[in-house]
């Protein structure tokens, strides 16, 4: 993971024992609510609603 490691916190899966990185929200969306994913050349978008739901789109 190429990340600053201070943005992720580890996080234990208690199904199966894995331990997975976990990004929090307020520091995705510490300049706004709207967010822009790059993913194998496509560009998405991640927006935080009126009612704090999460929205992807293509």
């Amino acid at each position: 993971m190429n990340a600053p490691f201070n943005l992720f916190t580890r996080s234990t899966n208690t199904e199966n024992t894995q331990t997975l990185p976990m990004l929090h929200s307020n520091n995705l969306f510490a300049l706004g609510r709207e967010i822009r994913i790059m993913h194998a050349g496509e560009e998405y978008r991640l927006r935080l609603t009126r009612n704090n739901r999460l929205i992807l789109t293509k």
